[in-house]
């Protein structure tokens, strides 16, 4: 588990980490980033969601790989969690959440709601008002709040349209960024030919869903590109570099022009 709350510790190493990410950003032109990066970069990051994040073992647990891969002394010790219910809306994790928020000392906390939550008419209102709610309880908290824009379904190209709409007006309203993983999907599938990024089921991500979802989080958060790691989950490691290539482009992409 993170280490339980100590507010004066927690910003030294949290300065010291940023400063040292910075260094590495402007060490390589590989790490240019994104034109909306975030502020600082995070000691410590709690996923929230349900089955999408937790397939896999775990998104979290390949960000860390990742991590690892840039440098091992960037990664401290279960710096990285997830928090997840299967089939879970997000209103279902308030309690759970607030007891992460109260317990111990998060830099970022990324919510990932249902797949369906955010484009259904009956259930995007509860959705726009639980993002707002949690990023409220985040803020006060002094952590950061971010929005997984989930992936369509296999068969729909035009539910990627829809989210993207959709996460784009929920995260203006909250004011939350949006970590565009549901437009890295679409553009892997265009420019990967053979790729399979859902299961069977045509929903849940496979290994290279995972993968690439990983690398998305991990461009968003930390504003270095994904493209000189050598961390590749046992994939082709040719495929891998391109999974990685289609985060940063997406992200870069994407925030180019969503300026926050």
């Amino acid at each position: 588990m993170p280490r339980p709350k100590s507010r004066i510790a927690m910003r030294y190493l949290r300065l010291c980490f940023a400063c040292l990410v910075l260094a590495l950003a402007a060490a390589s032109s590989l790490h240019a980033a994104p034109t909306a990066r975030p502020v600082a970069a995070p000691k410590t990051v709690l996923f929230v969601g349900n089955s999408f994040t937790f397939y896999n073992n775990s998104l979290h647990t390949h960000l860390r790989q990742l991590l690892i891969a840039a440098d091992p002394e960037l990664v401290f010790p279960d710096s990285l969690k997830s928090m997840t219910i299967s089939g879970a809306r997000l209103a279902d994790h308030e309690g759970g959440l607030k007891q992460m928020l109260e317990s111990y000392d998060w830099d970022v906390v990324v919510l990932q709601g249902h797949s369906l939550e955010a484009v259904d008419p009956e259930q995007s209102r509860a959705f726009r008002s639980s993002v707002e709610r949690f990023a409220q309880l985040i803020r006060d908290d002094d952590a950061r709040p971010m929005l997984f824009m989930t992936w369509a379904y296999s068969g729909q190209p035009g539910m990627t349209a829809d989210l993207d709409h959709a996460y784009r007006s929920i995260g203006d309203e909250a004011g939350v960024l949006v970590v565009p993983v549901g437009l890295a999907f679409a553009r892997a599938g265009e420019e990967i030919e053979g790729i399979e990024l859902r299961t069977a089921d045509g929903k849940h991500p496979t290994l290279e869903g995972t993968y690439l979802a990983a690398c998305v989080f991990y461009g968003a958060l930390f504003a270095l590109s994904p493209l000189p790691l050598t961390y590749d989950a046992g994939l082709d490691p040719a495929l891998a570099r391109d999974l990685r290539r289609v985060a940063w482009q997406t992200l870069e992409s994407y925030y180019g022009s969503n300026q926050r």
